[in-house]
């Protein structure tokens, strides 16, 4: 191989690196802020996919066995399942039963349980916090626990997800951290 050859690929291996679409996360990079709206702080130790539609999506052990996703959408974006839009007025039990007619909509968790329902305090701001579980195609039960919010900009979701079985309960003070960090500007 020549030399020429050589640095081709090495640039090519290098831009690859570039586009590598998982970064860990670190001290450095764990305070995060999305359109001068919101900071939150992820978990360290967990890795955040760079390319997403999601304003966050990290997991720690691999999506298929657990993650976060935060997603901040307008009002008028209608929910894919039950195609119903959120007010700014909504009340947080609104938003709870909301969330909970879009996964029963869907075929993958329409045979959810309902864990709990309560309003909490999400960066002062009230919230619905909905724990429910499922089972998969497989028959393995999964727990998912949504922290939901609306206001004037739109609706707010941060959704924890694991399987019951020993990921769950591992990830579930990282989510709840996370939450607890959330500032609004």
């Amino acid at each position: 191989m020549t030399l020429p050859h050589r640095f081709t690929i090495g640039l090519l291996l290098l831009g690859l690196a570039a586009c590598t679409p998982w970064t860990r996360v670190d001290p450095g990079s764990r305070t995060e802020t999305k359109r001068d709206d919101y900071t939150l702080e992820l978990p360290l130790g967990w890795v955040k996919r760079t390319a997403n539609i999601n304003d966050f999506f990290v997991t720690r052990d691999g999506p298929a066995l657990n993650y976060i996703v935060v997603n901040r959408q307008p009002h008028d974006r209608k929910l894919p399942h039950t195609k119903r839009e959120t007010r700014p007025d909504m009340l947080p039990h609104e938003i709870a039963e909301l969330a909970i007619a879009e996964w029963k909509s869907s075929e993958a968790t329409a045979n959810l349980d309902v864990l709990s329902n309560t309003p909490v305090m999400v960066g002062g701001r009230p919230a619905a916090r909905v724990h429910i579980r499922y089972k998969n195609d497989r028959g393995l039960p999964i727990e998912r626990v949504m922290v939901g919010l609306v206001d004037a900009k739109g609706r707010l979701s941060i959704q924890y997800e694991a399987p019951a079985i020993v990921y769950f309960q591992r990830g579930l003070p990282d989510f709840e951290a996370m939450v607890a960090s959330v500032r609004f500007r």
